[in-house]
């Protein structure tokens, strides 16, 4: 990859990271930060704007007993120097005794703003393990 591509998708994976950090943490104002709404919600046979961020992480962790997410695997796929795509391509959500949930696998669009990249659109799917 062209190392200005490579820069540029570090500063993506950066700003999940970021995302991340402000899920785990149910940091609504670190997620909001990171969204540039209208957000595309991509679920199950259906595509919603949402001008808010869909969910309150903390009442997922109380709702299914989650604690962490581990085996992540995921990776920006494409960037140019105002989009890119980020994917999710595994994780586990597991409870605090370590037995698993749930798989994930998610798909992250992300645009470049003034302030930095933001996610734009976003589809998940979760498996009950």
């Amino acid at each position: 990859m062209d190392p200005k591509y490579s820069a540029l998708a570090a500063d993506v994976l950066a700003a999940y990271k970021k995302y991340l950090e402000a899920f785990m943490a149910s940091d609504m104002s670190g997620i909001n930060a990171l969204v540039s709404y209208p957000l595309a919600y991509v679920g199950d046979g259906a595509v919603k704007m949402l001008h808010e961020y869909p969910i309150k992480p903390s009442e997922l962790m109380v709702q299914t007993g989650w604690r962490d997410t581990v085996n992540m695997q995921y990776e920006v796929v494409a960037v140019s120097e105002t989009k890119a795509h980020l994917i999710l391509r595994s994780g586990t959500r597991v409870r605090a005794d370590g037995s698993p949930i749930e798989d994930i696998s998610g798909f992250y669009a992300w645009t470049k703003t003034p302030t930095g990249w933001k996610m734009f659109a976003i589809s998940d799917v979760r498996t009950r393990l």
